[in-house]
């Protein structure tokens, strides 16, 4: 569009059609060229000429009804919106070593009620390398701020054996007062293990205790009494990877003498921002084992159905083989002194 050099400033001179469009056209150049000043001083001082009415030579034709005319909207100069600035989220905390992790994390146990979250279980061997997975989902209560009322379930619904192959093959344990209970669905066993006595305080998800490592509720003193503890960088397992979310990690090395199991090494991992447990990984003597907990919620509320998991239906193994196991008595319990 070229630049006319003239401008009509809204003065009352009468302006024919012809002016009209001049002015659209220098208002539409001023629009693009903004810091153009000289354009703009020699466009204010251009005199405005009369022009005469031309009589035409022939009687004109009818008109068209009267149709308001056609404009073409004038550039806005104002300056566009700012865009509105994305939504942040607030840095995840950052931990100088593994005791303040610990210490956050049991601070965010306090208030701790119930937990749940969808499972995963790899083991490997490390003989004959095969990889095992179970999927699942877990179940946890307690009443706040006392760990020895803690029940949990753990459910497994599919197998997956090393050759990739998925069965059904359900099993569930369940901790409740001081009994480990397993129940396998298809072989149709119960087996009842007794770990702590009525009365006893008893917390079976501490480090290196139960079935399957669960980092629930931990303790900060409970940890470094039998580990030595330093920060991890990043998990190894693709499972974990697989999560695609920031974490935080403390190795964990067992100390002299409270190495009871084969456990040699463990890893375990909590959600950076809301210091949620999300993973564990940990390295025995036989194997590998990685639990990778999926949309994990803490006191987010349990239902019926998910209740319903942490004790087993009446009359549901009737005519199972049940195999219990109690502790056995202590030297001199029961004896008079």
């Amino acid at each position: 569009m070229e630049c006319s050099k003239q401008t009509i400033r809204g003065d009352s001179v009468p302006v024919p059609p012809s002016r009209v469009a001049v002015r659209r056209t220098v208002v539409a150049c001023l629009a693009v060229c903004v810091t153009c000043s000289a354009c703009v001083a020699d466009a204010q001082s251009a005199p405005v000429t009369p022009v005469t009415p031309v009589t035409p030579s022939a009687p004109a034709a009818p008109s068209a009804p009267n149709t308001p005319p056609t404009t073409t909207p004038t550039p806005s100069l104002a300056p566009a919106p700012a865009p509105s600035p994305a939504p942040t989220t607030a840095p995840a905390p950052h931990f100088v070593d593994a005791d303040a992790l610990l210490t956050a994390v049991e601070r965010t146990s306090d208030s701790l009620r119930d937990f749940r979250a969808n499972i995963t279980l790899e083991t490997t061997d490390d003989v004959t390398g095969d990889t095992e997975r179970r999927l699942g989902q877990l179940v946890f209560v307690q009443e706040e701020g006392k760990p020895a009322t803690r029940r949990f379930a753990v459910v497994f619904e599919k197998f997956i054996d090393g050759s990739g192959r998925m069965d059904e093959r359900p099993v569930r344990y369940i901790y409740a007062d001081g009994w480990l209970t397993e129940a396998d669905f298809k072989q149709r066993t119960l087996v009842r293990r007794q770990l702590a006595r009525a009365g006893e305080q008893y917390d079976p998800l501490k480090p290196g205790e139960g079935p399957v490592p669960l980092p629930i509720g931990q303790r900060r003193a409970d940890v470094l009494a039998r580990f030595d503890a330093s920060l991890a960088t990043a998990p190894d397992s693709t499972l974990l990877l697989k999560l695609t979310r920031p974490m935080v990690g403390v190795r964990l090395k067992p100390k002299p003498g409270m190495a009871d199991r084969d456990l040699m090494e463990a890893s375990v991992w909590y959600d950076a921002q809301s210091l949620v447990p999300v993973g564990v990984e940990a390295q025995r003597k036989s194997g590998r084992t990685v639990v990778s907990l999926r949309d994990a919620t803490m006191n987010g509320g349990i239902n019926d159905a998910q209740r319903a998991l942490l004790s087993l239906a009446e009359k549901v193994t009737t005519g199972w083989r049940v195999d219990e196991r109690p502790l056995a008595v202590a030297p001199g319990a029961g004896n008079l002194p």
